[in-house]
């Protein structure tokens, strides 16, 4: 835990000191199916269901590494904080990708949301508190606008350029 700890705030400073420029156009769209595939079997075992239009490219300026750790996290979260047989639902667009899951987690706080170590008294022990600042601060160094709803009882993330 304090070694992914360390190698999170370790992400950021690189993040903050611009050490990730923007090399090509990515995909998002594919690095999602990427990251649904590599947690296929942790949705297995939690029994998800996974809803997922994924028919639009979306094409964002975006150093490859700091694409797989925004989706990683926010994939991972929906993941992670779903219950089980809870439910995943993916879409994007050519200017949006949005990801929704249910989870035990009511709505959370504007104030927190972004914040480092800004977890919520529900997932203090798993949690370091950083991955929504770092999917935060890729957004923010790579002119992308992140923003959050809960809405019908899902919480739901949205990147868009």
């Amino acid at each position: 835990r304090l070694s992914k700890l360390n190698q999170s705030l370790l992400l950021l400073a690189k993040i903050e000191n611009n050490q990730y420029e923007a090399e090509n156009n990515i995909n998002l769209t594919e690095v999602v199916k990427k990251y649904l595939h590599l947690f296929g079997e942790i949705i297995r075992d939690k029994q998800l269901s996974v809803e997922s239009d994924l028919s639009l490219e979306f094409n964002v300026k975006l150093h490859p590494f700091l694409a797989d750790s925004l989706v990683s996290n926010l994939i991972g979260n929906a993941v992670k904080y779903n219950v089980e047989n809870g439910r995943i639902k993916i879409e994007t667009s050519t200017d949006e990708i949005c990801i929704s899951n249910t989870s035990k987690v009511a709505a959370i706080g504007e104030k927190l949301l972004f914040q480092r170590f800004g977890t919520s008294n529900d997932n203090k022990e798993s949690s370091t508190g950083l991955g929504l600042a770092i999917v935060k601060k890729i957004a923010d160094a790579n002119g992308l606008e992140i923003a959050y709803r809960f809405n019908e009882g899902l919480h739901q993330f949205c990147v868009r350029n």
